[in-house]
């Protein structure tokens, strides 16, 4: 009977909830979707497209392209796809003797295709892929030194920056006695100073029932290109280079000898994207290195080796003008950033940059003291002495941008890279 008692409990407390879930007020919901709120970005790229040491000017010295995994896929049968990087071909038919050829062999070219093994529907059809490699030239060509030798399987059609350069339209273009030759006579004249694109079409052509070891697809070529430089160090050592993020390695200086009254130019331009920006470019991590010491240089500080300083002073001798240049590195009376015979280690802005446009820098630099006299930029190299001579400089320039809207009271002098 208890048991009884507490059921009808339990049964009258589940009516209770009941009753109360029935009530409701009269009501209406409107919900707007698909808000969003996205933080605002900052690119900042950076090229290096002109520098002189001593009235030289820097230039390419040579360039080998060869068949290899930068080589990028663009299109098959002639339709644009999402590119991705070549690969390369495992399975290297008999027949195929392109290879073999002492140009091709010595630089370490290999066979490529866009996938590996051939796609079995690419081997009983005719099929075509394209690829492109883009590279970089600066300076003078000579072209008795340009060589360009390709072999593909099947035919092959060849562009330089657009242009139709060469075609193989034999169906054994990967045999050594039939690979396809280019003069360089077909190459100088369409090679640009900057970003140039090698272009490869190549068709297979199909086989009846064949299959990816019966009807295999590949390219190889090596392309080479010199600008004779010789045994000249600031050829052999500068760097010029297009639009792109900055990586390691990529140094505006590179000088083994300084001298006193030796001089330089640079042409750098900076390119925003997304936003407006101020920008400055910022001399740190600068390290002045005693290196060894020399008896003129010691004669000077009035010290002997044993108590010399650990520091050197070459970053106190080295001076920079800057400008807004239109790109010759040539000052022609343009804005003056700074200088001229600004300190080495400087905050360099604020330079206003337009989203998407180009700001061009001219940088001048002199071992001694800068001037500028009627729009020519002078070095003075008696200034220098004998205190810094051996000193090894080193250090980092920091490209920095930061967005312009509600930042007016930006000033380069206030970044702190430390905590960016």
């Amino acid at each position: 009977m208890k048991k009884i008692i507490i059921s009808l409990g339990i049964i009258g407390v589940v009516a209770a909830a009941v009753i109360v879930g029935t009530i409701a007020y009269f009501n209406d919901t409107e919900t707007s979707t698909g808000n969003i709120m996205i933080a605002g970005t900052m690119d900042l790229k950076v090229d290096h497209t002109r520098q002189t040491y001593n009235e030289v000017d820097c230039n390419t010295c040579d360039l080998t392209l060869i068949s290899d995994l930068s080589n990028m896929v663009v299109k098959k049968n002639g339709s644009p796809i999402t590119s991705y990087p070549a690969v390369y071909v495992s399975w290297i038919h008999p027949a195929w003797t392109a290879q073999n050829d002492p140009d091709l062999a010595a630089s370490s070219a290999e066979w490529i295709w866009e996938s590996d093994p051939t796609r079995q529907e690419d081997t009983t059809q005719d099929v075509t892929y394209t690829f492109d490699k883009t590279f970089e030239w600066y300076g003078p060509i000579v072209s008795s030194d340009l060589w360009f030798a390709i072999g593909s399987d099947n035919s092959i059609k060849v562009w330089l920056n657009g242009i139709l350069i060469a075609e193989n339209p034999m169906e054994q273009g990967y045999q050594q006695e039939h690979m396809l030759h280019i003069p360089a006579a077909d190459v100088n004249d369409h090679i640009v100073q900057g970003t140039n694109v090698l272009t490869f079409e190549v068709k297979n052509w199909a086989l009846a029932n064949g299959n990816p070891q019966t009807n295999p697809a590949g390219l190889i070529y090596k392309f080479y290109i010199s600008g004779n430089c010789q045994d000249d160090y600031f050829k052999q050592h500068c760097q010029l280079w297009g639009l792109k993020d900055l990586e390691t390695g990529d140094t505006f200086w590179n000088f083994d000898d300084v001298k006193p009254g030796d001089r330089g130019t640079n042409v750098i331009s900076l390119h925003a994207y997304d936003n407006d920006a101020y920008a400055c470019l910022i001399a740190n991590d600068i390290v002045d290195n005693e290196n060894t010491c020399v008896d003129p240089e010691l004669a000077a500080l009035d010290i002997d080796c044993g108590t010399g300083p650990t520091e050197g002073e070459l970053s106190d001798y080295i001076k920079l003008f800057t400008w807004e240049d239109d790109g010759d590195g040539v000052y022609e009376g343009e804005t003056i950033i700074a200088g001229p015979n600004s300190p080495f280690a400087l905050a360099i802005g604020n330079i206003s940059l337009t989203e998407s446009n180009t700001k061009y820098i001219g940088l001048a630099w002199c071992a001694g003291t800068q001037g500028l006299t009627d729009n020519v930029i002078t070095c003075d190299g008696s200034t220098m002495g004998d205190i810094a001579q051996t000193d090894i400089l080193t250090a980092s320039i920091t490209a920095y941008a930061e967005q312009q809207r509600n930042n007016s009271e930006f000033d380069c002098e206030d970044v702190d890279l430390d905590q960016d």
